[in-house]
């Protein structure tokens, strides 16, 4: 269903920025178009550095994790881009840009006949509800969302002219080339949620360890840009990076099945501010159908530090007073495909 929302808004966005393309037309007698916007599909899968710990383990044996931390393989998720900009009169303008990534989920189940699945540490042996367990999971889901706005100081190197000294810019089907030089700033979202869940024999459900956390990053942002095109053929990449100031946020609570109305933690919340970076990369080949109009596809990488991770906070010491810390030290590493159209007029 999510996957589904996410393309239907992307159609909408796409049908959207056609019309006002067509209604907007082209500047005549430009080699070099003005303005310019993207609708791009996302596919992406996240990798991220949570700390490498056991999240369930046996009562035979304690020390070996039955599942970790490292188990939690995320899907690939879906997403969209969206860029608009103008490169101004002058070589000086700007531009706007949302990423959107959601569904990157994983999970991963075990179960044991004898009834000796337990949370790792102390708080397995506690009286949790979270041991003596036949099944146990650890499911995780995560979404990213980001917005920018950037100055653009732009670089055009005139296109074909059969006296430039480079060779490129003497074959007379050379479309021009251009460098953007981007500074700016860039919030970042990055939402996790976790649940350890443990089913016990003769219970309606099982008894569970839920973590909600939250990143927000607030970076300056510096980058470039580079294009070239060849009559039906063009290549872009661009490298943008940034500093920020990170608002990292926790919750959890346990619901136990053996005993509803006196869980051994109750519900408790910790927030943090700290610093972190973002990075973003991107590379593409476009297929030109007429001097506006392309077909997109390229490669994507995005990087960010300084996360609360949702694996992070689960707190498995004994101390029922526990899981009022917060972890900063994570951090996430998105890779993958994007699809798209573009326009240039």
């Amino acid at each position: 269903m999510r996957a589904c929302r996410s393309s239907s808004r992307g159609f909408v966005v796409a049908v959207g920025l056609a019309a006002a393309v067509l209604l907007s037309g082209r500047e005549s007698g430009g080699a070099d178009p003005r303005r310019y916007a993207v609708v791009d599909s996302l596919f992406l899968q996240r990798n991220q550095a949570a700390t490498d710990r056991p999240l369930v383990v046996s009562a035979a044996a304690p020390g070996t994790a039955v599942i970790a931390t490292g188990d939690l393989v995320s899907t690939v998720g879906t997403g969209m881009r969206l860029v608009y900009g103008d490169h101004g009169l002058d070589g000086l303008g700007w531009e706007a840009a949302y990423v959107g990534v959601w569904g990157m989920d994983s999970t991963r189940s075990v179960g044991d006949a004898a009834g000796l699945l337990q949370a790792a540490g102390g708080l397995g042996f506690a009286p949790s509800g979270l041991s003596g367990a036949t099944v146990a999971r650890a499911g995780e889901m995560a979404s990213l969302d980001t917005a920018e706005i950037n100055l653009v100081w732009h670089q055009y190197d005139g296109g074909f002219d059969p006296a430039a000294g480079r060779p490129t810019r003497r074959y007379t089907g050379y479309d021009g080339g251009h460098v953007d030089w981007l500074g700016g700033f860039r919030w970042a979202g990055f939402n996790d949620r976790a649940t350890l869940s443990f089913s016990q024999a003769g219970t309606p459900a099982p008894s569970t360890y839920h973590v909600d956390a939250s990143s927000n990053l607030f970076a300056v942002q510096g980058g470039v840009r580079g294009r070239i095109a060849f009559e039906r053929w063009a290549f872009e990449g661009w490298m943008k990076a940034g500093l920020s100031g990170n608002v990292d946020f926790q919750s959890q609570a346990m619901l136990d099945q053996l005993a509803p109305g006196d869980p051994y933690r109750g519900a408790r919340f910790r927030r943090l501010g700290t610093m972190g970076m973002l990075a973003d990369m991107n590379i593409s080949a476009v297929y030109r159908f007429d001097d506006v109009w392309g077909l997109r596809a390229g490669y994507n990488l995005l990087w960010l530090t300084g996360l609360a991770l949702a694996p992070d906070q689960f707190d498995f010491s004994s101390n029922a007073a526990g899981g009022r810390g917060l972890n900063t030290t994570g951090s996430v590493f998105l890779a993958g495909a994007s699809l798209g159209l573009e326009a240039r007029w």
